[in-house]
């Protein structure tokens, strides 16, 4: 590799952010702190006789907080403590999100040179389309402020086997390869994987060890200056530089095409049939949903039927298993191919607010009650290949986004019509693998370029979530 300077911007200062997340979703094990890579990665890089000024920033992807909901349609008001995970929860996190906005993207006086994203393993491993989801909108961030994101792979504490760190590899560049924007991986996952007998623990409790925190850092330092970490005059541990360094040069070119997509609650269903079936339990949610479906189908070359010959292409229904248990979806491959269950929305009395607080976890007692419990619920029971999530607070997240100050309801409990559509057109997507979207309306204040905003997110949310890729243009 050809040396090559970290100062991107050319303004004498090297302005690296790490992010990663003191608490895993899956516990301990996978948690991967960016403090400790932060602060080797700076000392490396001050010990650069080529650097004039380092500015290394370490930001913990993880936050918890109190937040007061509506729960049902009488809008109880409960209080539980969510919790942030994601690179698409931490994006969509209410609290201080212009703030955290404008530090992705380099403002107040941030212009990064690079930002490494270091996600949860947990969710890397066990719901890479999730993770898909949030990188492309954290690299976008990045990138519209100048600069240059990287996705970091870790392991988990302990040995990884080879093929756990192929598999976060192969996850890792098919993210990058599908992204919009510009997106490198630094393969510090496999680096760790080749020091085979001499990857130490290091002393202390915290993920990465020492050990493992340097030879992170030295993967990030081989990747921008294109430079082995053992030319510094900060020195480690001068071997597992070299190994980072030569992992890291090994890794370029990045392509590594037709990497397969693991089963998870986001896969595709590849439903292939001219008339699709389906089945819900019929209350009020559900009918909403099914007018979305509707308006989608009716742009769509399929047609949507209602019931048939057993087994029948999909049900839906709600996932919260702590009421109304009769509503939910269910898994019966005799009678249904998939089964897609949506956690419940909150009421309207805060759920414009609370909802984009439930992608992730919250302490109710109640696993699928959030977008990433239904889908861990799915797993944990065994529901796959059957069984399918309906990440709606996703959607309405970026709805939101899209068209600020959009409400998810049409009145105090129902949700809007436009998030209904959205609803339809992920379904549609994840049932087809393809997009009914029609033109864009030329009026961007109209509620026809409203719903058509709400359709294009669902079909780009499926896209993401079921090939790991930003999704192609349509029509």
């Amino acid at each position: 590799m050809i040396a090559q300077s970290p100062d991107r911007s050319g303004d004498g200062v090297v302005r690296i952010l790490v992010l990663g997340s003191s608490r895993s979703m899956g516990g301990a094990a996978t948690t991967f702190s960016p403090e400790s890579i932060a602060a080797e990665l700076g000392r490396i890089l001050e010990g650069d006789d080529g650097t004039e000024r380092v500015e290394v920033t370490a930001h913990d992807l993880y936050a918890s907080k109190d937040v007061t909901l509506g729960l049902g349609q009488n809008g109880a008001q409960v209080t539980y403590t969510h919790h942030r995970h994601s690179l698409a929860q931490f994006y969509y996190w209410p609290e201080d999100q212009q703030a955290r906005w404008r530090m992705l993207s380099g403002g107040d006086d941030q212009a990064w040179d690079y930002v490494v994203i270091s996600p949860d393993p947990y969710i890397m491993a066990q719901l890479p389309g999730y993770h898909a989801l949030g990188t492309q909108k954290v690299a976008a961030a990045v990138v519209s402020g100048g600069g240059q994101p990287l996705l970091l792979t870790g392991w988990a504490r302990g040995n990884e086997t080879e093929a756990a760190v192929d598999q976060m590899e192969s996850i890792a560049h098919r993210v990058a390869l599908g992204a919009a924007t510009s997106l490198e991986v630094v393969s510090a996952g496999r680096a760790w994987h080749a020091l085979g007998d001499r990857q130490q623990p290091g002393a202390g409790s915290g993920h990465p060890s020492p050990q493992g925190a340097y030879l992170a850092a030295a993967a990030i330092y081989a990747k921008i200056t294109r430079l082995s970490a053992a030319q510094s005059g900060y020195t480690f541990d001068d071997e597992a530089a070299q190994v980072a360094y030569e992992v890291v040069a090994a890794a370029e070119p990045t392509a590594q095409e037709g990497v397969a997509v693991p089963l998870t609650p986001f896969r595709g269903c590849g439903v292939d049939e001219q008339v699709i079936s389906y089945h819900h339990t019929g209350s009020s949610s559900e009918r909403g949903i099914l007018g979305g479906l509707n308006w989608v189908f009716d742009q769509a070359p399929q047609i949507l039927q209602n019931g048939g010959e057993a087994p029948i292409n999909f049900n839906f229904g709600r996932a919260n298993s702590n009421f109304e248990p009769n509503k939910r979806y269910r898994v019966d491959p005799s009678q249904f191919g998939f089964s897609f269950g949506f956690p419940m929305q909150d009421n309207g009395n805060f759920g414009d607010e609370s909802m984009r607080y439930g992608l992730d976890h919250r302490d109710s007692g109640t696993l699928n009650d959030t977008d990433l419990g239904v889908a861990r619920f799915m797993i944990e029971q065994s529901e796959l290949p059957h069984a399918r999530a309906v990440p709606i607070r996703t959607l309405y997240a970026q709805l939101r986004e899209a068209i600020p100050g959009q409400s998810a309801y049409r009145d105090a409990w129902h949700m809007h019509r436009d998030l209904d559509k959205a609803v339809g057109g992920y379904l549609y997507t994840l049932l087809t693998g393809q997009c009914a979207l029609g033109q864009e309306p030329g009026e961007r204040d109209s509620a026809a370029w409203r719903s058509w905003r709400a359709h294009q997110i669902g079909y780009q949310t499926a896209w993401t979530l079921m090939t790991l890729e930003a999704a192609p243009s349509c029509p």
